[in-house]
């Protein structure tokens, strides 16, 4: 009797720290539920259609440095995963952000996120916390000698230093003279296979490139399989390339796509390509410390905004936020009630993996 008790209070403890977990890795699966099951209080919105970030959480924004159109380097706050992005309607893209940080957050209110989101679909900014503040005056320099220090821990002169589980010697079947010509103006030092054990992406394979310029600056660069995303399981999307420029319009307007591309490699497919970054902001999912909740809250806040202010810049924005001025209580009530839907369905699919997993 005991046990039992005990077993379901452990289950409690861990659905409370991994359903957060769960969602980010089971973006797809969110896509279907929306297609399948969208509560019918949200109808009134989902005639609004446009390129959605498709899997937007705290992780998939952030600041980095990119290259503008005019080829100037700049730090930028953006998107930084394109993988599961697309068209479907603009509200699914804010319950499925709802959902990732109210899971993650409880404390976070829904009525904070809708009016920090509502402001961007009108075109207003709200400010950044103060931590993300200082990351966007970084210059240039100071990010690349953060980005000197973080290559230092995974390479040798020689090349990558191996570690079990996450970076392994090559052995991909892309041969290495196909990876060089990739790269006709840098050499090619070394490569190796990096190991995403968690996530959406743990089974796309994922190349590292450690490259060296005239200059003598070393990076490393990224090849990651491209499988399809998350939002064609709501819907048919666009050719690949119309994709992918309808993507960079929303979310990485007057940048160039240099920095996040994606390209096809004869005989191996469509390949993401671009720079390891150097994350500056480490996202405390689980921990409960005053200071981190109060950052994940903040954070919270400014990315809801974002959201907001990619998806008002695109045609059918104006449209959606008239369709939910006309009575924020309602799409409020709408959000509320489709999240609800979509947390206790992640739930069920979780509890029954896990399920699953013990019975193997």
């Amino acid at each position: 009797m005991n046990r039992k008790v005990k077993s379901s209070e452990n289950d409690q403890a861990s659905d409370a720290t991994s359903l957060s977990k769960w969602i980010r890795s089971h973006t797809p699966d969110y896509w279907s539920f929306a297609r399948q099951s969208s509560p019918q209080a949200l109808k009134d919105y989902l005639r609004f259609i446009g390129t959605v970030s498709g899997d937007p959480h705290l992780g998939n924004f952030g600041p980095i440095p990119v290259t503008t159109i005019d080829g100037y380097r700049e730090m930028r706050f953006v998107n930084i995963d394109f993988d599961d992005a697309g068209r479907a309607p603009f509200v699914l893209d804010f319950v499925r952000y709802l959902a990732a940080i109210r899971s993650q957050c409880k404390p976070m209110k829904r009525k904070v996120l809708q009016k920090a989101y509502l402001l961007g679909l009108a075109g207003k900014r709200v400010p950044p916390p103060k931590q993300v503040q200082d990351f966007l005056k970084m210059s240039i320099s100071a990010y690349d000698k953060q980005a000197e220090r973080y290559l230092r821990t995974h390479c040798a002169n020689a090349g990558f230093r191996y570690k079990v589980g996450e970076i392994q010697p090559y052995g991909n079947k892309i041969k290495p003279s196909t990876i060089k010509r990739l790269f006709p103006r840098e050499q090619v030092i070394a490569l190796a296979d990096r190991i995403e054990a968690e996530g959406g992406s743990a089974d796309e394979a994922r190349i590292w490139v450690l490259v060296e310029g005239a200059d003598s600056r070393r990076r490393i660069m990224e090849l990651k399989g491209y499988a399809r995303p998350g939002t064609a399981n709501y819907g048919i999307q666009p050719p690949v390339k119309r994709w992918l420029t309808d993507i960079r319009e929303a979310y990485w307007p007057k940048l160039s796509g240099s920095d996040y591309d994606l390209i096809t490699i004869p005989g191996a497919g469509r390949f993401w390509v671009r720079e390891k970054k150097v994350s500056l902001i480490n996202v405390p999912y689980t921990s409960r410390k005053k200071s981190h909740v109060d950052f994940v809250m903040a954070l919270a806040i400014f990315d809801a905004n974002v959201l907001g202010l990619a998806h008002g810049r695109q045609a059918q924005g104006p449209a959606c936020l008239a369709a939910i001025r006309h009575d924020t209580k309602a799409f409020h009530s709408a959000i509320k009630e489709a999240e609800k839907a979509y947390l206790l369905d992640a739930v069920a699919a979780m509890k029954k993996a896990r399920r699953a997993s013990r019975q193997r």
